[in-house]
């Protein structure tokens, strides 16, 4: 009963929720249900190489849902890590879409 009293429910349902988004974005399918994605013309979307920007999402979608389910199983990780992970998780976040908006890798042209 001891190991049951460590779980942080909310951190496990953050977890769960992340790493079904980045499923979802990860096999290619998350970006149609983006209100944005829905609105763009078919030539623009022509122009977007959507499978690898969707794994790309994907991957970085299901790093935060790691990071919420250890700091839900392990309490540890939760006092000590989490937030320094979050910090990383942030930087890494914003450095790819930095990445996205500067490359080329994700164009069509």
């Amino acid at each position: 009963m001891n190991i049951l009293s460590n779980i942080n429910g909310s951190c496990l349902l953050f977890g769960i929720i992340f790493l079904i988004a980045g499923f979802v974005f990860l096999i290619g399918k998350g970006h149609e249900h983006i209100k944005a994605w829905q609105n763009m013309t078919e030539e623009e979307k022509a122009k977007v190489d959507i499978k690898p920007l969707c794994r790309n999402l994907g991957g970085i979608l299901m790093l935060c849902g790691a990071i919420f389910l250890v700091s839900g199983f392990w309490a540890a990780f939760k006092t000590n890590c989490f937030a320094w992970a979050m910090l990383a998780w942030m930087v890494v976040t914003i450095l790819d879409v930095i990445y996205i908006q500067k490359s080329d890798k994700y164009k069509l042209e």
